[in-house]
């Protein structure tokens, strides 16, 4: 996005910034925090994920990391802080990214099964041959937040594998981390393999060779990737992490709409407001009363949100083609056409009379300005309609730090702040509110093909 801000005269020098990596979790930013209420209302399908934690062998590797972390705290005398155990993880997902690309002979597109957080910068890091590799380079930018640790630790702390407020695995994670490398009872090596990576944990040390002993790099990194669970066979550790994920969940949710979800994959049903609608109509079995209303909301809201997104593209899309400045009456037919006025106001309806749409009102952002937003458009003129809808959008960006309106009212006009949203040239899609994550978790798991 692109900020407009008038020069009192011609710079001396002008710059400009390179693109952002594919891998900086940098998304374009959502206009009326559909995307953050929608994760929301993902959070009461399905309270213990996130939209980041979407692989199963990920919650391994994190509970590895941080064992492996205690562990070198013990062996090298290291201060059990969370500073320094969370640069021992840091040192441990880098160590473990290598070893991913060893295996895979450095080939790892971004989109891959094994593709890690962070993979750009661990395929900068690793190359051909035989020389040690780099163990303190840059993996993803600010790591701790967005690689593994940040998207998966909330998830684990409510899981019960990681004890709250600290980054020490609880003793219900006993049984994944034994079974880490290789299942109890094989021809067992796990030790010299959590030795080989424990090595790496030293920060005396820069690099890592590729080989210890009798073991290479590349087959720490066959044994432990991201497709490891599936490729590898690895029922028992799918069924452990099954367990500690969905039988174990402590909420009434996520495993009922988790086995339907999958009955749904079994028909061909993937598609998140098909998923909602069968959910609904009970087509994969039944449901009870309160998660039949947390489906109902979820559903009512993602219409909603594709209602509220387009007519905002239509607005933001009629100002930007018309030369950043545009008549508001003007705006407001393009925008809220008298011909699609029963489909908003069916949309803000359902959403209204929904069961749980109490649970709106109780977020912290953007919850109760959105039932506010919709009590007016239930009953307003186009042009209304589009001032109620700008006024949200202010208050959505005033809450984002400081940000400013993208578009601004002038004199019976608007007037282009903030250039460079292209979302307007899309159709607005349905939010997948984590029946994606869900699914890829599932299929991890061995749970749908």
């Amino acid at each position: 996005m692109t900020q407009l801000i008038p020069f009192d005269a011609m710079p001396d020098e002008m710059f400009w910034s390179a693109p952002l990596a594919l891998d900086s979790d940098f998304t374009a930013e959502d206009p009326l925090a559909l995307d953050y209420l929608g994760q929301q209302v993902g959070l009461w399908l399905f309270p213990g994920f996130t939209t980041r934690t979407s692989r199963a062998q990920n919650y391994a590797v994190v509970l590895y990391g941080l064992h492996l972390a205690d562990e070198a705290v013990q062996k090298f005398g290291y201060r059990g802080d969370d500073e320094t155990r969370t640069r021992l993880f840091e040192r441990w997902e880098r160590f473990w990214a290598l070893a991913t690309l060893e295996f895979r002979s450095g080939q790892l597109a971004h989109r891959d099964d094994d593709a890690m957080r962070g993979v750009r910068g661990a395929a900068r890091a690793w190359f051909p041959g035989n020389k040690p590799l780099p163990l303190d380079f840059p993996l993803i930018s600010r790591q701790n937040e967005l690689g593994g640790l940040g998207a998966y630790l909330t998830s684990l702390r409510e899981y019960g594998l990681v004890f709250s407020g600290s980054l020490r695995v609880t003793p219900a994670a006993r049984d994944i981390l034994a079974s880490f490398w290789s299942e109890p009872g094989e021809r067992d090596v796990s030790h010299l393999y959590e030795a080989y990576a424990l090595s790496a944990l030293n920060l005396d040390m820069s690099h890592i060779a590729r080989a210890s002993g009798r073991l290479i790099l590349a087959n720490l990194g066959k044994k432990s990737r991201l497709s490891s669970l599936v490729q590898s066979s690895r029922t028992q550790q799918q069924k452990r992490l099954w367990n500690a994920l969905f039988v174990d969940a402590r909420d009434s949710s996520t495993l009922p709409l988790a086995e339907k979800l999958s009955a749904a994959h079994s028909d061909g049903v993937d598609e998140a407001e098909a998923v909602l609608e069968g959910l609904l109509a009970e087509r994969w079995g039944p449901l009870s009363v309160d998660n039949k209303n947390k489906v109902e909301v979820a559903l009512v809201f993602g219409r909603l949100a594709r209602v509220l997104l387009s007519r905002f593209g239509r607005a933001y899309g009629y100002v930007d083609e018309h030369g950043w400045r545009a008549k508001l009456d003007e705006v407001a037919e393009a925008a809220f056409p008298c011909s699609d006025a029963k489909e908003m106001r069916d949309a803000c309806g359902a959403v209204l009379t929904a069961h749980d749409a109490r649970r709106f009102r109780k977020l912290q952002y953007h919850g109760p300005e959105l039932v506010t937003l919709l009590t007016k458009l239930a009953s307003s003129d186009p042009t209304e309609s589009l001032e109620h809808l700008l006024m949200y959008h202010r208050a959505v960006q005033r809450s984002r730090r400081g940000s400013g309106a993208w578009i601004r009212q002038e004199e019976g006009k608007l007037v282009m702040q903030v250039a460079g949203y292209n979302g307007y040239k899309s159709v607005a899609g349905f939010p997948g509110m984590k029946l994606n994550v869900v699914r890829q978790l599932l299929a991890d798991l061995g749970r749908i093909g």
